[in-house]
């Protein structure tokens, strides 16, 4: 085999999927990728795309914050509550 005609092993398809995930690779190791075993290619998609969930919904949770420890009398998720005080 020569240089051009190597495949990637496992570690290389995700690296190469997850630049591809980014939008930036180039045209020798996408050819080489293709390749690639196509079982390689879709399990380390499937990992990079649990891996973006994952880090999305950490993302979200940080951003939000921890909601339940306020202290304040919490309402069940969907539940409107009307307040009965008067301006007085």
């Amino acid at each position: 085999m020569t240089d051009g005609d190597k495949r990637f092993g496992f570690f290389g398809v995700v690296r190469e999927v997850g630049w591809a995930f980014l939008g930036v690779r180039d045209r020798a190791n996408l050819e080489r990728t293709t390749r690639s075993s196509p079982l390689h290619i879709v399990l380390a998609g499937l990992l990079l795309t649990g891996l973006l969930i994952a880090v999305l919904v950490t993302a979200m949770q940080f951003a939000l914050g921890d909601r339940r420890g306020s202290g304040s009398t919490q309402t069940p998720p969907g539940e409107i509550v009307v307040s009965q005080q008067r301006g007085e």
